[in-house]
C-alpha cells in the first residue's frame, strides 16, 4: 500500500511539473525571449510557472474554498500543456542534436546526480518530521485548510509564511502531505540545475555538473530538500533564474527582459523577509547594467505583481507588511515585547554586529554569533577555501559583475539583518558557479598543483556529503517505501509527536467542548482545536497583559479554552499565575501520562521522559 501511495504522489508530481514547465514556457515564448540552452529555458520556465501557481493559490485562499481551489489551480496549470508540449519537444531535440556527446566521466557524474536526487525525493515523501515544519511551515497551512484564511495570532511565525508556503497549502489541499513535500523537493532540484546553468556559461560541462552535484551533497541543501519541510530552497532556484535572465541580453536588455527578471526577483522577495534583500540586490544589479529608469520601473512593477502577496496579507491583517518587525514604530501599543524578543533571537536579528565576521560569513563559513554551526546551517568549506581562485578568475564582464554584486551585496545585507548562515542558501548557487569558474581558470593558467588540490577538495567534499546523505536519508526512505511503520517512525523522529498522540487520544471526543491551550512547540499532528500558550511563540499570550490568575481566567473564558495541556512545565513568565489557577481549582487534573521525547536539538539524539498533564478548565460564573 505504501508503494501504491508513493506511485500516486509521483504521478501527480510529474503532472504538476509538466504543467509548471508548459505554463512558464508559454509566458517566455509570448515575451519573445530565447535562452542559450534548453536547461536554462527549463529552469526559467518552471520558475515562472511556480510563481504563477503561488499567485493563483494566494487568490484561492481568499475564496475560503482551499481544497476546491487547489484542484482548480492544478487543472488550470496543466491546460497550456496541449499547446506547449510540441514547442518544448522541438527545443529539446535541437538541444540534443547540437550537444557534444557525454564522456564517461560526465555520464558517471550524471548517474550520481540522478541517484542523489532519487534518494532525496524518496526521503522527502516520508512522514513529516522537520522541527520548524511541525511548528509553523506545515502547521499554519493545515490550520488555513481546516479553519479558513484568517490571521493566526497564537502562532507568531505564521506571519512569516511567504509565497513558497502556498505550495505546501496546494499539496495539503490536494490531500497529501507527501505531495507538498515533493513540491519543495522540486525547488531543490531546480536550484541544483541553476548551479549547472550558471557554471556552464563559463566552464566545461563536467565542471558544471560536478558543482551541481556538490550543491546537492551539501548538508544544508540536502536537509532542506529532503526533510526540513521548509520552502526556502525555492529562493535559490528563483535567484539563479533571475541572475541568468539579467545576464542573458548580450548588448542591452529590452523591456521584456526587465519584466521577466523582475517577476523572478519578486518570487524571491515573496518567499521570505530576507528575500527582499536579495531582490533589492537583483534590482540594483539590473539598474547598474542597463541604466534605464523605464526598464527599472518595469522590473519593479513585475516584482510587485509576483511577490507582494504575503506583505499585502500582513498589511491588511496587522497594519505592518512585515509583521511584527515594524510594529514597534507603527503601532507600539500593540507590541508583545516577550514574543518580539524571542522572534528576533530566533531569526538572528537580535545578535550583535561585528564587521570582522562579515568576510567569513559571505564565504558561507560562520554565523555572526561566532558559535559553531549546526547541521542545519552547514554549507561546507569549499566556498571559503576556494574563494581566492574565484576572485582571481573574476573579469569585468556583465555576468561576473551581476553575480559577484548579487552574492556580496545581498550577503552583506543578510549579515547586517540577521547573520544566520542558512539565510545565505539562495546565494549558494551563484557562489558555486563563481568557484567553478575559479577552479577551471586555475587549469587554464597552468596552475597544475593548485588545480589538482582544488579538484581533490571538491571530490572529497562530495564524498563526505554522499556519506552524510545516505546516513541521513536511509530511515526516511525506509518509512517512505513501507519497510518501517509510519507510527514507529514518527515516534522516533518527530519531536512532540508522542505528546500530540496523548492529546488526540485523550481529548479527541471532547474537542467540541472548546479549544485546548497547549504548551509544546510542534503542533502539526494535533487533531483538536488548539491555541499555543507559549508566550515565546504566541502573539496573543503577552506576559505583560496576562500576568495574574484573574487575567488568565478572563483569557481562558474569552478564548473558549476547555482544556490545558502542560508538557513538562509551564513557560517561566506565566508559570506562577497558571499554578495559582491549579491551586484555586480552576484547572482540574483530567489526565496524566508520560512519554519519551527529544531533549534539546533533535539531531543530538538525546531523549528524556516528559510528563504530560491535561487539565479541565472550570471557571464558574
Amino acid at each position: 500500500m505504501a508503494l501504491i501511495g508513493v506511485s500516486l504522489v509521483l504521478l501527480t508530481f510529474f503532472l504538476f511539473l509538466l504543467g509548471q514547465l508548459c505554463m512558464g514556457s508559454l509566458v517566455v515564448r509570448k515575451l519573445y525571449l530565447e535562452f542559450e540552452s534548453f536547461p536554462e529555458h527549463f529552469l526559467i520556465s518552471v520558475s515562472v510557472g511556480i510563481i504563477l501557481t503561488e499567485i493563483a493559490m494566494a487568490l484561492a485562499q481568499l475564496t475560503q474554498h482551499v481544497r476546491a481551489g487547489s484542484f482548480i489551480v492544478l487543472l488550470l496549470s496543466c491546460l497550456p500543456a496541449w499547446a506547449e508540449v510540441p514547442n518544448l519537444w522541438r527545443k529539446w531535440k535541437r538541444f540534443v542534436q547540437g550537444a557534444v556527446p557525454f564522456s564517461k566521466a560526465e555520464r558517471f557524474v550524471l548517474w550520481i546526480i540522478g541517484t542523489a536526487l532519487l534518494l532525496q525525493l524518496l526521503a522527502s515523501l516520508a512522514p513529516l518530521t522537520g522541527s520548524d515544519a511541525l511548528h509553523y511551515h506545515f502547521a499554519t497551512e493545515q490550520l488555513i485548510l481546516e479553519q479558513g484564511f484568517h490571521p493566526i495570532f497564537f502562532l507568531t511565525h505564521s506571519f512569516l509564511c511567504g509565497q513558497g508556503h502556498l505550495l505546501i497549502l496546494l499539496g495539503l489541499g490536494l490531500g497529501r502531505e507527501a505531495l507538498a513535500m515533493s513540491f519543495l523537493f522540486l525547488g531543490g532540484a531546480l536550484a541544483a540545475l541553476s548551479v549547472a546553468c550558471l557554471a556552464a556559461r563559463w566552464v566545461p560541462r563536467l565542471y558544471a555538473m560536478g558543482f551541481a552535484l556538490l550543491f546537492l551533497l551539501t548538508p544544508l541543501v540536502f536537509w532542506q530538500i529532503s526533510s526540513s519541510g521548509s520552502p526556502d530552497i525555492w529562493m535559490a532556484a528563483f535567484a539563479g533564474a533571475a541572475v541568468l535572465t539579467i545576464s542573458a541580453a548580450r548588448e542591452n536588455a529590452n523591456s521584456r527582459h526587465a519584466l521577466l527578471a523582475g517577476f523572478l526577483a519578486g518570487g524571491v522577495a515573496g518567499a521570505k523577509y530576507t528575500g527582499c534583500l536579495i531582490a533589492a540586490a537583483l534590482a540594483l544589479a539590473f539598474l547598474a547594467e542597463y541604466r534605464s529608469a523605464f526598464k527599472g520601473l518595469l522590473f519593479t512593477l513585475a516584482a510587485l505583481i509576483s511577490g507582494i502577496w504575503p506583505f499585502a496579507r500582513n498589511l491588511i491583517w496587522t497594519g505592518d507588511p512585515v509583521f511584527p518587525m515594524l510594529l514597534s514604530r507603527l503601532f507600539p501599543e500593540r507590541v508583545n515585547p516577550y514574543a518580539m524578543k524571542a522572534l528576533l533571537a530566533d531569526t538572528g536579528a537580535a545578535s550583535s554586529h561585528s564587521l570582522l565576521q562579515a568576510i567569513p560569513f559571505l564565504l558561507f563559513s560562520a554565523g555572526r554569533s561566532g558559535t559553531s554551526l549546526g547541521f542545519w546551517e552547514f554549507c561546507g568549506p569549499i566556498v571559503f577555501a576556494l574563494a581566492p581562485l574565484a576572485f582571481l578568475a573574476c573579469r569585468n564582464t556583465r555576468e561576473w559583475r551581476v553575480r559577484t554584486f548579487v552574492w556580496l551585496f545581498a550577503g552583506l545585507e543578510i549579515f547586517l539583518a540577521s547573520g544566520l548562515t542558512r539565510f545565505l542558501l539562495p546565494l549558494l548557487p551563484i557562489a558555486f558557479s563563481c568557484i567553478a569558474a575559479g577552479v577551471y581558470n586555475a587549469r587554464q593558467k597552468g596552475w597544475g598543483h593548485i588545480h589538482g588540490l582544488a579538484t581533490v577538495s571538491v571530490l572529497f567534499a562530495c564524498l563526505l556529503g554522499a556519506g552524510g546523505l545516505v546516513l541521513y536519508t536511509t530511515p526516511a526512505i525506509l518509512a517512505t517505501i513501507g519497510l518501517e511503520d509510519r507510527e514507529h517512525y514518527l515516534r522516533e523522529k518527530a519531536p512532540d509527536y508522542q505528546v500530540a498522540e496523548v492529546v488526540n487520544q485523550t481529548l479527541g471526543s471532547r474537542a467540541i467542548a472548546g479549544k485546548t491551550l497547549v504548551f509544546f512547540r510542534h503542533v502539526y499532528y494535533l487533531r483538536v482545536p488548539y491555541i499555543d500558550g507559549d508566550p515565546a511563540a504566541s502573539w496573543q499570550v503577552n506576559p505583560a497583559i496576562v500576568k495574574t490568575a484573574e487575567d488568565w481566567r478572563v483569557f481562558l473564558h474569552d478564548q473558549n479554552i476547555a482544556h490545558v495541556v502542560r508538557a513538562g512545565s509551564y513557560p517561566t513568565p506565566i508559570a506562577a499565575a497558571l499554578e495559582e489557577l491549579e491551586k484555586e481549582g480552576h484547572l482540574v487534573p483530567y489526565a496524566r501520562r508520560e512519554v519519551e521525547d527529544f531533549q534539546g536539538m533533535r539531531i543530538a539524539g538525546r531523549r528524556e521522559v516528559v510528563p504530560i498533564d491535561i487539565f479541565r478548565v472550570v471557571l464558574g460564573d
